[in-house]
């Protein structure tokens, strides 16, 4: 099968904290953690119901091994863009792709 990504994807575990459109606050945080990501999107895992389409708001917690010693998060707003059934360790859990459409990272002072 040839890839058909445009950025390199890199297997990172990182927090994300998800926020489902149209009204976040109605539904409240779901956790997850990417399988990967890229400049463009990134793959996680959920229990909960996602279809493809379905925008969200994200924020991704970065560590402090790829931020040299300073709090950073990407936040934004992503697209679910493929939604697949999961098996092995995440069965019953979905495979989403999504591709983020706007983002920002921000950065707090760094740990000492």
């Amino acid at each position: 099968m040839k890839e058909r990504r445009a950025t390199s994807r890199y297997n990172l575990a990182l927090p994300v904290t998800i926020r489902v459109a149209p009204n976040p606050a109605t539904v409240g945080p779901i956790l997850v953690e990417t399988r990967d990501i890229s400049t463009n999107g990134f793959y996680f895992n959920i229990a909960q119901q996602f279809t493809a389409g379905i925008q969200f708001e994200f924020s991704i917690a970065l560590p402090i091994e790829i931020t040299g010693a300073i709090r950073a998060s990407i936040s934004g707003n992503a697209r679910a863009v493929r939604v697949e059934e999961t098996n092995g360790s995440h069965l019953g859990h979905l495979g989403v792709g999504a591709l983020m459409e706007s983002y920002q990272i921000s950065q707090a002072e760094p740990v000492t």
